[in-house]
C-alpha cells in the first residue's frame, strides 16, 4: 500500500497550528504580567470588600492598593500623599490621603491642575487598542482637587481638548474632608461612562495619577504614581494595572516600585548615606522587618544598615529610615538593596538604588 507524501502546504499548516498552540500555552503560563504589547503590570486595583460611601472619610477602603507619592520628600508634611484604588461592578474609586499644612488652590476652574490637585489619566480600551498613542473614546484625562482658595471645596473638570469635546461624565462623585495634617478626598467614576467596557477581574487598564503641590500659591511641584509628564501627551505611557478580586500580599513583589518608594541622599562633605522608604499601607501590616545592604560593583556586601527603624509620619505614613557610614570605602558606584520581609522571613517587596561615592 503506497501512502502519498504530505504536501508542503499541509505540513506547513500543521506546524503553524502547533506553533500557535505553543504561543497560546506560553501566554497562559505567563499569567497577567504581560500582554500583546509586552507592557508589564505595575499595579493592581482590587475589588471593594464593601460598598464605598463617598463621604471623604476613607472608612471602607480596607484591602485597597495604595501607592505612596512624595513620601520620601524632605518636606513630607507638605508633599506626602497616599493614593488608594478600588473597583466594583459600578465604578472605579480613587482615595486620597494628603499631608499638607497649607492646602491651596487659587487657580480657576479652567486650570485645576495649577495647585494642590490630582491629574487623573485612564485608558479602559481593550485588546490592541489599550495603550494606543492617541486620546480617543475609552480614555480620559481629568483633574480634581479638594480645595478652592484655602477652603475644603472640591472641584472636578475634564481636560479641554478635541478628543473629549462634548464629553459629559455622569454619576461622578467627589467629596473631601479636612484632617489634622491635611485632607482626604474620595473620587467615584462610574464605568457607565465607557459604554464598551464591562469590568471584570483580570482585566488590564492603563492608569496614572499625578499629584500637584502648591505651597500656598500656584503649583510648584508634581509627581507621578506610574509614569512621567509624557502621560499628558499620550496614553501609551500610562502604567498598566490589573483589576483583581483582592491583593495577595505574598505575591506583590512585582509591584515593589509602587508599594515601597525608596530614596537616598549622599552628603557631599562627609562619608554617609541616608536612606528613606515608605511602606504602603497595603503591606504595612505584614512587613515585620526591613533589611538593607550596601553592595559594591561586584555585588559584594560592603556595609549593612545602621540606625534603622520604622516610624509613623503624619499619623498615616509608615516611613523606614537607615544610614550607611562610608568614609572607609573607595570611590565608585554602589548599590543600596532594600528588602521588606514578613515575620517568617519571606520577601514582600524589594528595591535597589545606585549611588556614586566621591569622597
Amino acid at each position: 500500500m503506497c501512502i502519498p507524501p504530505l504536501k508542503f502546504q499541509t505540513v506547513s499548516r500543521f506546524f503553524s497550528r502547533i506553533a500557535g498552540a505553543c504561543v497560546l500555552l506560553l501566554l497562559s503560563l505567563a499569567g497577567p504580567a504581560a500582554f500583546a504589547d509586552e507592557k508589564p503590570v505595575v499595579g493592581l486595583i482590587p475589588h471593594a470588600q464593601q460598598a464605598v460611601v463617598i463621604d471623604g472619610k476613607l472608612d471602607e477602603w480596607k484591602g485597597a492598593f495604595v501607592t505612596p507619592l512624595n513620601a520620601t520628600h524632605p518636606d513630607a508634611m507638605n508633599r506626602a500623599t497616599l493614593i488608594s484604588y478600588l473597583w466594583d461592578e459600578q465604578a472605579l474609586y480613587v482615595g486620597v490621603q494628603a499631608l499638607d499644612t497649607n492646602p491651596t488652590h487659587i487657580a480657576g476652574d479652567n486650570a485645576l491642575y495649577d495647585g494642590d490637585a490630582i491629574e487623573f489619566y485612564l485608558d479602559v480600551r481593550q485588546g490592541e487598542e489599550l495603550g494606543g498613542k492617541s486620546w480617543a473614546p475609552g480614555t480620559l484625562h481629568a483633574f480634581f482637587t479638594a480645595i478652592t482658595g484655602h477652603e475644603i471645596k472640591p472641584r472636578f473638570r475634564v481636560r479641554d481638548m478635541p478628543a473629549f469635546r462634548g464629553l459629559e461624565l455622569k454619576g461622578v462623585e467627589l467629596v473631601a474632608a479636612k484632617t489634622a495634617n491635611g485632607y482626604t478626598m474620595e473620587f467615584k467614576l462610574p464605568w457607565a461612562n465607557f459604554p464598551n467596557m464591562t469590568p471584570k477581574a483580570d482585566m488590564p487598564l492603563g492608569i496614572d495619577i499625578e499629584m500637584g503641590s502648591a505651597d500656598g500659591g500656584r503649583r510648584v511641584h508634581r509627581t507621578f504614581a506610574y509614569s512621567s509628564p509624557t502621560s499628558v501627551g499620550t496614553p501609551s505611557t500610562h502604567g498598566r494595572v490589573m483589576l483583581v478580586d483582592k491583593v495577595d500580599t505574598a505575591s506583590v513583589k512585582p509591584y515593589s516600585r509602587a508599594l515601597m518608594p525608596f530614596d537616598a541622599q549622599v552628603p557631599g562633605n562627609y562619608g554617609r548615606i541616608y536612606g528613606v522608604a515608605c511602606i504602603s499601607s497595603t503591606i504595612a501590616d505584614v512587613v515585620a522587618k526591613v533589611d538593607a545592604q550596601l553592595l559594591d560593583s561586584n555585588g559584594k556586601v560592603k556595609k549593612k544598615i545602621e540606625n534603622a527603624g520604622i516610624s509613623t509620619v503624619g499619623d498615616v505614613m509608615k516611613i523606614w529610615r537607615g544610614e550607611w557610614e562610608t568614609f572607609d570605602l573607595p570611590n565608585g558606584t554602589y548599590t543600596l538593596a532594600l528588602t521588606a520581609r514578613d515575620a517568617e522571613g519571606h520577601i514582600i517587596v524589594e528595591r535597589s538604588l545606585h549611588v556614586v561615592l566621591e569622597q
